[in-house]
């Protein structure tokens, strides 16, 4: 049986006019791809921002077992862009673990 590994401690951080519901929105998803990570993850940050009025971007920053992943997304929406960042860190971590 495998082990499901989990993320020690995240923090989120939102730009000014962002809601504050998007940051359990990304809290939860950046939560969901721990399950594709190789090993536990000491320590995610997810940071929020907007560039100009119609982009969101979205940056994760993960130390997983000492080897830090990174990865940015941007849409015209937070779920968008969280969404992406979601897919871009599944596939990062899927890799590392192959």
């Amino acid at each position: 049986m495998s082990h499901v590994h989990e993320i020690a401690n995240i923090r989120v951080d939102l730009a000014t006019g962002l809601p504050g519901e998007a940051a359990e929105y990304a809290r939860t998803k950046v939560t969901a791809i721990a399950k594709y990570s190789p090993a536990d993850i000491s320590y995610a940050k997810v940071r929020l921002s907007t560039d100009g009025p119609r982009l969101v971007v979205a940056h994760a920053s993960l130390d997983v077992n000492g080897t830090p992943v990174n990865a940015d997304a941007n849409a015209a929406t937070y779920h968008e862009a969280v969404d992406l960042l979601h897919d871009k860190l599944q596939h990062l971590l899927a890799a590392m673990g192959r």
